[in-house]
């Protein structure tokens, strides 16, 4: 065995923290939008807080469950899909066109569920497909908008919107893919496994678990924001380029 003071250290230029290379470094902030300014990081953590308020009141007012808490999620992942056909079609750019693609398949995916769930619902309790499909529309409508998070659901959505041109700019210096797994869809999905799994066992009753999950979601994306501004500042002192 090789002594442990005697073992060949990794090359201090090629890793930027850790075991975190330069290059991964770099390409976690490109999938996060691009270097930070002091504006872009406050408008970020401005609607994180505006999104989380929505959630907390959401809470207290109408009960939300921990389930209605990963509604903001999906209204800034539908904003996203919805708007990157629209953003091809403005762009005409051949690189953006698979993920415009995608987004296209994924839409028709999601209606095509929602047809099957729709007609299934209307055999199984003998309504007609175009009743049935008015009762799952307000069954829906209500499950959000009665718990109050609607607000949450659109401010995350806006948010998502208000970021895209960013996104468009780091894709065109950079080039594809338009959003790739990146810092704040990796620590929501280490969150989703916490919540689904951790926090029940731990704490026990369904209101202390939805106040659980609500802050530790909220840390989620407060740490994705603090890791994406720590990882530019340490390629900064390096002299080293997004």
């Amino acid at each position: 065995m090789v002594p442990k003071d005697k073992r060949k250290l990794p090359n201090d230029s090629k890793y930027l923290v850790n075991q975190l290379s330069v290059e991964d470094a770099r390409h976690l902030i490109r999938t996060e939008g691009g270097p930070l300014t002091v504006g872009r990081a406050i408008n970020r953590l401005g609607t994180t807080l505006v999104v989380s308020a929505f959630t907390a009141r959401a809470i207290v007012v109408g009960n939300a469950t921990a389930w209605h808490l990963f509604l903001p999620m999906l209204g800034e992942y539908l904003g996203l899909i919805l708007a990157l056909p629209v953003i091809n079609l403005m762009l005409h750019d051949k690189a953006l066109k698979k993920d415009a693609r995608g987004s296209v398949r994924l839409l028709i995916a999601m209606v095509v569920f929602a047809l099957a769930w729709t007609i299934y619902q209307s055999v199984k309790q003998g309504h007609s497909w175009g009743d049935q499909v008015g009762i799952e529309w307000h069954r829906m409508f209500v499950w959000i908008t009665g718990h109050q998070m609607h607000w949450p659901f659109l401010g995350a959505m806006l948010g998502m919107i208000l970021s895209l041109p960013d996104r468009v700019r780091v894709f065109h210096e950079h080039g594809p893919p338009f959003v790739p797994l990146g810092i704040g869809c990796g620590m929501r999905i280490v969150i989703l496994l916490f919540g689904c799994f951790l926090v029940p066992w731990i704490l026990g009753g369904p209101e202390r678990i939805t106040w659980a999950l609500w802050a530790v979601l909220l840390f989620a994306e407060i740490g994705a924001l603090v890791m994406h501004w720590d990882l530019q500042k340490r390629l900064a002192k390096r002299n080293i380029s997004v």
